[in-house]
């Protein structure tokens, strides 16, 4: 399926690659929504079908569970098990909050098992505003030719991820791997 809303966009082969490879799928009305931000959860599913692990997750202790659809459940768990997600300070995991492009870096960066000085600077214009405990990850991810940052040269650490950007970086990953 070729999503109709994606022609022209600047990550239409990429779609079409994550779709085909059972990454990411469409909207019912053949849609793709490349624009759309990407939740905490719909990420933890993209990220694991990516991945493709077997077996169960770790048991799930979020005090919002409940919040988390049983189309994600699994793929959080696995992301739990694997340590590439965690919860907030509250223990609250938040499925339905859009992720921040630096808790993308974070998932990212532990799927790769990649380790970085987190005091390294990232060359980014806006550095100092990414958070101390994701610094590491976007310069690992940087140095990988994972992300690249927008036009501008900035990272834009607690802006939200959108659907396009969320296959690239996990397509982009899979090729490093």
């Amino acid at each position: 399926m070729d999503p109709s809303d994606i022609s022209k966009h600047w990550a239409e082969v990429t779609i079409v690659k994550a779709i085909k490879d059972g990454i990411v799928s469409g909207y019912p009305d053949t849609s793709f929504k490349p624009n759309k931000n990407v939740t905490r959860g719909e990420f933890a599913v993209m990220l694991m079908n990516g991945l493709k692990p077997a077996g169960e997750g770790a048991k799930l202790a979020f005090a919002d569970e409940k919040e988390i659809g049983t189309w994600a459940k699994n793929a959080v768990a696995q992301a739990l098990k694997a340590g590439f997600i965690q919860g907030y300070d509250d223990g609250t995991f938040r499925p339905n909050e859009p992720i921040t492009r630096t808790e993308m870096a974070s998932m990212i960066a532990g799927a790769m098992n990649l380790k970085a000085d987190s005091s390294a600077a990232t060359g980014f214009t806006d550095d100092q505003d990414i958070p101390s405990w994701g610094k590491g990850a976007v310069f690992a991810l940087k140095q990988a030719g994972v992300v690249s940052g927008s036009e501008n040269i900035q990272y834009v650490p607690s802006g939200s991820t959108t659907r396009a950007e969320a296959v690239t970086v996990i397509i982009n990953m899979l090729n490093k791997k």
